[in-house]
Formats: structure tokens, sequence, C-alpha cells
């Protein structure tokens, strides 16, 4: 594994984990997500576990069926 493919893998990981941390502070399942986001809860299970790239109009569905900003997905 290169550089690159490393830190994306790092990186991935650690968006999934906020990702989870966020959804579970807010006391949401995965099926709230699917429902508040319109975003399948397979696919959210994949980006919580850092096996799915995702795209930028995901980030903001996830945002808006948060009620949380960009900026906390990639902050602690």
């Amino acid at each position: 594994m290169n550089k690159l493919e490393k830190r994306y893998n790092q990186e991935i990981t650690l968006l999934g984990e906020r990702l989870r941390k966020l959804r579970e502070q807010k006391k949401l399942t995965q099926l709230d997500m699917e429902i508040n986001s319109g975003i399948n809860r397979t696919e959210i299970s994949r980006i919580e576990n850092g096996q799915k790239n995702i795209e930028f109009l995901t980030l903001v569905k996830l945002a808006i069926a948060l009620d949380a900003e960009l900026e906390d997905f990639f902050s602690e």
C-alpha cells in the first residue's frame, strides 16, 4: 500500500467514525438517518465503517439529517 492509499484509508475511516459518533450523540439509528437523509442505511453503514467513498452531496445530506455543520465531520 502506498502513502496515498494509506492516508486515504485513514481519513475515510476517521470520517466514518465521526459520523457514527455524531449520529449516536443525537440518539439516531441508521434507519432514522435513512429517513432523514434519503440515503440507504446500507450505504450509511458502509460510510461509518470506512468502506465507501463519499460524495460531497452525500456529506451535505448527512449534515442536514444530523442538524450538524460539515466541519463537524472533520474535527473532534
